[in-house]
């Protein structure tokens, strides 16, 4: 093993320079013969095992971005936040009080950002794009959200839309999967509402039965989530795209439900449900495609944008 001399140089310069020399290279390879023999250095140069890298991986998916989110606003008002692609646990535990059968709990995945609308599409919105309101509700006013509305109704106005702005292939609007509203509810929480568990604050949260007086009320008048959206509890009832069906076993990626079926699902509440179905797990499986009742809207989601 290198040691360092001791004592003062003698000799030529060219020998006390070749024995500097001689010197340094000893010294680096007990430097390196010292490195080598260190256990703790050499578990940390191991290849890592392929299970503890999918692990980490999913560590990493599970871990909500904290920065704020990227929004934008259409050209006809509606604004639109960044939804960021992650890990979550969909439906609930069997312990939640109001739980159904229907919400077995399972991870999913979402590996793709994109963009959700901040609140219900209102009634100025529909009108400004299809040219009348169909809402019952219409003395509650443009920033009240449309009602009255199937899901073919929803299917139309976007269509409409998308022309409009002359968006196609992937870069446009369409309806939230069930998978990508209930991710976008909870905002990376993991309780009954995405304020938590304390039943007594969800009139802050959302209009329900308990606070609504039986009739809508315009959007963003109650509490965000942490994602900056409004009304995913209470309000009205908002169509997604996927068709109602039992949840897959395991955890799944990127979800779109079953190919076909009777009922498309709603979520969300309205302000004529009480709390229980307000829950972020609720599922409603009244979702016949061409119902359109004073309790149900919509919001859109956008493709992200190349």
């Amino acid at each position: 093993m290198w040691q360092k001399p001791s004592g003062k140089e003698t000799g030529s310069i060219e020998d006390r320079a070749e024995r500097r020399d001689k010197v340094e290279v000893e010294k680096k390879a007990a430097e390196v013969k010292i490195k080598e023999s260190t256990p703790w250095v050499r578990v940390a140069q191991r290849a890592v095992p392929y299970e503890e890298k999918k692990a980490a991986e999913v560590k990493i998916n599970e871990d909500i971005p904290k920065v704020e989110p990227k929004a934008f606003t259409t050209s006809i008002g509606m604004e639109f936040v960044y939804i960021p692609p992650g890990t979550f646990m969909m439906g609930s535990p069997p312990n939640e009080p109001g739980r159904v059968d229907n919400e077995k709990q399972h991870r999913v995945t979402l590996t793709k950002g994109f963009y959700l609308q901040t609140t219900e599409v209102t009634q100025g919105l529909w009108e400004n794009v299809m040219g009348n309101d169909p809402s019952y509700f219409k003395e509650c006013g443009d920033d009240c959200p449309v009602e009255q509305v199937s899901w073919h109704d929803a299917q139309d106005f976007i269509s409409e839309l998308n022309k409009r702005e002359r968006l196609e292939g992937t870069d446009r609007y369409r309806l939230p999967t069930e998978a990508e509203w209930e991710y976008a509810c909870r905002a990376g929480t993991t309780g009954k509402y995405y304020f938590g568990n304390d039943e007594t604050m969800l009139r802050e949260y959302a209009w329900y039965a308990k606070n609504s007086v039986y009739e809508t009320h315009p959007v963003r008048q109650r509490k965000p989530n942490k994602w900056g959206l409004y009304d995913m509890h209470g309000n009205v009832w908002e169509w997604c795209q996927d068709w109602y069906g039992d949840y897959r076993s395991g955890s799944v990626t990127n979800p779109r439900g079953p190919f076909t079926g009777e009922h498309r699902v709603l979520r969300g509440g309205s302000w004529y449900g009480n709390q229980e179905l307000a829950r972020c797990a609720y599922r409603s499986i009244f979702g016949t495609p061409t119902n359109c009742y004073t309790i149900i809207g919509f919001r859109l989601a956008r493709t992200k944008r190349r």
